[in-house]
């Protein structure tokens, strides 16, 4: 047997995420089903890694409809299906794909939801919106395809679907034909208003808050689900930059009132979207005037979660509220919400739920149309940014948030519960962002505000697990987040940590008197950090995407002057340096067959302690034949499998416990056929 020695670590971040021993994550919604569930249901699959993905679900031997970038996919299981599956060390998690709703509010008023910055000329050239939706009627004249909307795509798919891919039918003049509400959604963003445009009042009356902005319609229909709305985004990820894609607009939700589950696939792909840069913004939902009934969606601390005004400045009764007292379920801002006219699409509802009675242009009623809700409210705040992304490009997605929120109005009477910040104010977050210095290049970097699970794991630089070479003094500072940090002036001095997790972000504070020390990342070198400034500030330098199967070390050597270390922001949680992971490798091997319809079978037994967190077997094989490869457990189950056309088989399993378990290699229609299976495992020691 060979033995080989790697630097373990652990995360407890979300034990769901990180932690090598725990089972995949079953939604809370699914778990309240599994227990009474007799048929299949449809549900959202999350693996760790995309590269994983096909292995897994080809490895169930159902149809199913895989994402392109996010690590997804959608499929139908049975109860057993879903609890075998949860075992599968590659699988993150398993959601019922819920129906969503789309956030409407009728009303027969008739008012303008545009705020056009006549005096600026600032329009929102050149920032562009993807609006998820039941569709875009792009054959508007407010919402030309190729004009005003640059894609128009019809979310399609089928579990039956070849190859299990999502389709995404491109350049579809017209994704909306059976609700309206998406292009009512649209042309609030940015309508052009060339129906209106010869009205007296004001040429192009009927205009979207950002009218010169493009947009990008995704329509996954007017019965949405979890599958579909998760489409959307890995739709508007992959194509960002082909479409320079600045915002995502989402008017839809569901489970008002639910906790923040920052592992929900549609969390996570927000999350994916807010690290490429995207401001995402949620509806709050239409829920109110009850407190704890926001939408679970908009919660995520990394999405502008929008909240519906008046035409008074007041908050609307249907908007929705959070909980007083709970900073994560607040709304961040009120936006115009009620009685809003924008775009209609023609052979929908939406005309006759909110006719547009104007004597002097009794031609509106076929083009526009009222309707009410943070469906409105929410597009109202997304083409905003997009005004804030023409005068400053190089805002990141937590500078435009803060900079909504700092321009707001008060709202005298309501709780920050209930309205967040107070009601937008255009003019003066336009003004706000003329002065703001950017920060997209920071963030991008991996600079972020929040992690994957929310607020990040925050570990001082006092943490055991630190190790440092060399004397580093204990000073204090109030710019440090502990009023403390480690500064030296020491020769060969040095810090270093060993972490598993997707991201990291080092923290340091600069001083006048100059110093320079070297970042190695899993030993190699990132370059060197300048600690210099005038006045002393927080810096952090952030490393992002790395493998959370792998684990990683960083070490800070000094190279000269004073350098200093403040702790560490992760999106995962450091190990002790005198862990390892164990790696033995064995082999077995044998032949199966003839066979038909698996009427051959192979086992071979294996042992495992209860320290093993990770067993990887591969099945290779000789000539033309289709072998398949099962785990069993002591009571006969089986705990993972690997059922492809592909050769090898392969099959990784985290086990909760030791015992017996048995290696099966089943022979589908094959000739006698020789083979080898090679076992690796991982056993957690600690190397005192």
């Amino acid at each position: 047997m060979k033995k080989t020695l790697l630097a373990l670590s652990v995360s407890v971040v979300a034990a769901t995420t990180f932690n090598v021993n725990a089972d995949a994550l079953i939604g809370s919604k699914l778990q309240s089903l599994l227990p009474t569930l007799v048929q299949s249901t449809k549900v959202i699959v999350s693996t760790h890694q995309y590269n994983e993905l096909d292995n897994v679900m080809t490895g169930l031997n159902v149809p199913y409809l895989a994402l392109k970038v996010l690590p997804m996919a959608g499929t139908s299981l049975t109860r057993s299906q879903i609890n075998n599956l949860a075992k599968d060390a590659r699988v993150k998690s398993i959601y019922f794909d819920a129906p969503l709703e789309y956030y409407n509010y009728n009303s027969g008023e008739i008012t303008s939801g545009h705020l056009v910055h006549d005096d600026y000329g600032v329009y929102g050239e050149g920032s562009t919106i993807a609006v998820l939706d039941s569709g875009v009627d792009a054959t508007h004249p407010d919402l030309l395809l190729g004009d005003k909307t640059i894609q128009n795509v019809k979310i399609a798919g089928d579990l039956d679907f070849a190859g299990g891919k999502n389709l995404f039918l491109e350049g579809v003049p017209n994704t909306d034909t059976s609700s309206g509400h998406g292009t009512h959604v649209g042309g609030t963003v940015a309508g052009s208003g060339e129906a209106s445009r010869d009205d007296e009042r004001r040429s192009f009356y009927q205009a979207g808050i950002a009218p010169k902005a493009t947009l990008v319609g995704l329509g996954a229909g007017e019965a949405i689900s979890i599958l579909y709305a998760i489409a959307g985004f890995d739709y508007a990820i992959a194509n960002s930059e082909r479409y320079s894609i600045d915002v995502i607009t989402n008017s839809w939700g569901g489970g008002d009132g639910a906790s923040f589950d920052p592992n929900n696939p549609t969390n996570q792909a927000s999350y994916q979207a807010y690290k490429k840069g995207i401001v995402v913004t949620f509806a709050a939902s239409n829920s109110g005037p009850d407190d704890n009934t926001l939408n679970q969606y908009a919660i995520a601390p990394w999405v502008i979660n929008v909240a519906a005004g008046t035409t008074d400045r007041q908050l609307a009764d249907f908007s929705s509220r959070g909980v007083e007292g709970d900073w994560i379920k607040t709304p961040d801002i009120t936006a115009p919400g009620s009685s809003i006219v924008s775009t209609r699409a023609l052979n929908t509802p939406l005309g006759a739920a909110g006719p547009i009675i104007d004597p002097a242009h009794p031609e509106y009623h076929l083009y526009y149309a009222s309707m009410s809700g943070t469906s409105m409210a929410t597009p109202f705040v997304a083409g905003v940014v997009g005004l804030l992304m023409e005068v400053n490009p190089q805002l990141s997605p937590d500078q435009v948030e803060q900079i909504l929120k700092d321009s707001a109005d008060e709202m005298p009477g309501y709780k920050v519960h209930q309205v967040g910040a107070g009601h937008i104010n255009v003019k003066a977050a336009v003004d706000l962002a003329r002065v703001t210095i950017g920060e997209r290049t920071d963030f991008m970097n991996g600079q972020t505000g929040w992690s994957s699970q929310g607020v990040w794991s925050e570990v001082s630089e006092t943490d055991e697990n630190v190790n440092y070479k060399k004397r580093w003094a204990v000073k204090t500072s109030p710019l440090s987040s502990d009023g403390t940090f480690k500064q030296t002036r020491r020769r060969n001095a040095e810090i270093s940590f060993d972490f598993i997790g997707d991201s990291v972000q080092l923290k340091y504070i600069t001083n006048n008197r100059k110093g320079h020390a070297e970042l190695f990342l899993d030993g190699k070198s990132q370059g060197l950090l300048d600690y210099y400034s005038p006045q002393r500030q927080v810096k952090t330098v952030a490393f992002r995407d790395l493998s959370t199967d792998s684990v990683h070390s960083i070490s800070l050597k000094r190279i000269n002057g004073t350098v200093s270390f403040d702790g560490i922001l992760l999106d995962g949680q450091l190990v002790d340096s005198a862990a390892v992971i164990i790696k033995t490798e064995s082999n077995f091997a044998g032949s199966v067959g003839p066979s038909y319809e698996n009427m051959e079978v192979s086992d071979h037994d294996i042992q495992l302690t209860d320290n093993v967190s990770m067993l990887n077997a591969v099945l290779t094989w000789s000539g033309v034949a289709d072998l398949d490869f099962d785990l069993l457990n002591e009571a006969g189950e089986v705990v993972a499998n690997s059922a492809s056309l592909d050769n090898p088989e392969e099959i990784n399993f985290r086990p909760t416990s030791g015992g017996l378990y048995t290696l099966r290699v089943n022979g589908y229609i094959s000739v006698a056929t020789e083979y080898t299976i090679a076992v690796t495992t991982s056993t957690l020691e600690t190397n005192n």
